[in-house]
C-alpha cells in the first residue's frame, strides 16, 4: 500500500480533493468523490476504480486494515484537511473514484429484458438530493438499471452520491440523450411497458396496476413532473391514492412508493 506523506498543499495529487465545497466534478472530469468511511467502503467494493484516498492522519489506524496493497494513500495532517477540501471534514477519509461517460442505453440494452425487471428513467430531475434519494430507493428496492435522461442531475455528483448512500455505485447507470426516441426504440424491441405518474387527465390508480413483462417507471422534474411529450408516449399514466388534503408527493416519496409496488408485482 503506497503511502504518500502530504505536506505541500500545492501537491498535484491533491487536485481531485481541493476546495470541494466550490467544485462538483462533472462527468467529463473523469473523477468523482466519495466522502466518509461508508461511501469509501462502497466505492472500494464497486465496479469503479479508486484512484486514491485522502486520509486524515488522525484516522490512519482506523482505515489501515481495510485498504488494498496497490491503492495510493495520501496521508495529511488533521490541521491541513480544512485547507485542502474547503470545509470542516471530520469523517477522516475521502476517496477519488474514476469514471467514464455513462454507456448509451441502446448500446447496452441489447439482450431481451427479463419479465420481472423494473427499470427507472429520470427526465429533468435537476436536484442532486432528489436524484440521490431516487437512486437509493432503486438500489434498496430491487432496481438494477437506471436510465439518466436529459436535464437530470449527475448521479455521481457529491450531493447525489452522498444522499444515495452509495446506491449510485451499485446500479448500472445508462445515458439517454433523447428519451422520447429511446422509448420508441425500447418499445419496438421488447414487451416493455412504461408507466408515468400524472395529476392531469385520465390515469389509473396505482393499486389497479397489473404488470405483464418488464416495466419502466418514468420520473420527472420536481416541479413540473414528466414532460408532456414523454407522458404521451407512456403506455400508462398513474396516480397514487392520497387523502383529499394532498394532491402530490415529492418525486423521492413517489419513487419509493412506485418501486416498492412494482418490484413486488409478478
Amino acid at each position: 500500500m503506497p503511502v504518500h506523506e502530504i505536506s505541500d498543499l500545492s501537491d498535484a495529487r491533491l487536485a481531485p480533493f481541493r476546495q470541494l465545497r466550490h467544485k462538483n466534478w462533472i462527468e467529463s472530469s473523469g473523477w468523482f468523490i466519495a466522502e466518509g468511511p461508508l461511501l469509501v467502503d462502497r466505492l472500494l467494493r464497486s465496479q469503479y476504480r479508486c484512484q486514491s484516498l485522502l486520509i486524515d492522519r488522525k484516522y490512519q489506524s482506523q482505515f489501515a486494515s481495510r485498504l488494498d496493497e496497490d491503492l495510493d494513500v495520501l496521508l495529511i495532517e488533521h490541521d491541513l484537511v480544512h485547507e485542502v477540501v474547503g470545509f470542516d471534514f471530520h469523517r477522516g477519509i475521502l476517496g477519488c473514484g474514476c469514471r467514464s461517460a455513462l454507456p448509451d442505453l441502446r448500446q447496452t440494452l441489447v439482450e431481451p429484458l427479463a419479465d420481472s425487471e423494473t427499470l427507472v428513467a429520470t427526465v429533468g430531475v435537476q436536484d442532486p438530493e432528489n436524484m440521490g434519494c431516487i437512486l437509493r430507493c432503486c438500489a434498496a428496492l430491487g432496481v438494477q438499471r437506471v436510465i439518466i435522461g436529459p436535464g437530470s442531475a449527475d448521479p455521481l455528483g457529491r450531493r447525489a452520491l452522498r444522499v444515495s448512500m452509495g446506491g449510485s455505485l451499485r446500479l448500472q447507470l445508462l445515458r439517454s440523450r433523447d428519451l422520447s426516441a429511446d422509448l420508441t426504440w425500447l418499445r419496438d424491441r421488447s414487451r416493455l411497458s412504461s408507466f408515468a405518474t400524472s395529476l392531469d387527465g385520465p390515469a389509473m390508480l396505482l393499486s389497479q396496476v397489473r404488470r405483464q413483462g418488464p416495466a419502466l417507471i418514468l420520473l420527472g422534474n420536481e416541479r413540473n413532473g414528466v414532460p408532456a411529450e414523454i407522458l404521451k408516449q407512456a403506455d400508462h399514466c398513474l396516480q397514487i391514492e392520497m387523502e383529499q388534503s394532498g394532491d402530490s408527493l415529492n418525486v423521492c416519496a413517489a419513487a419509493s412508493i412506485l418501486l416498492h409496488y412494482f418490484c413486488r408485482l409478478s
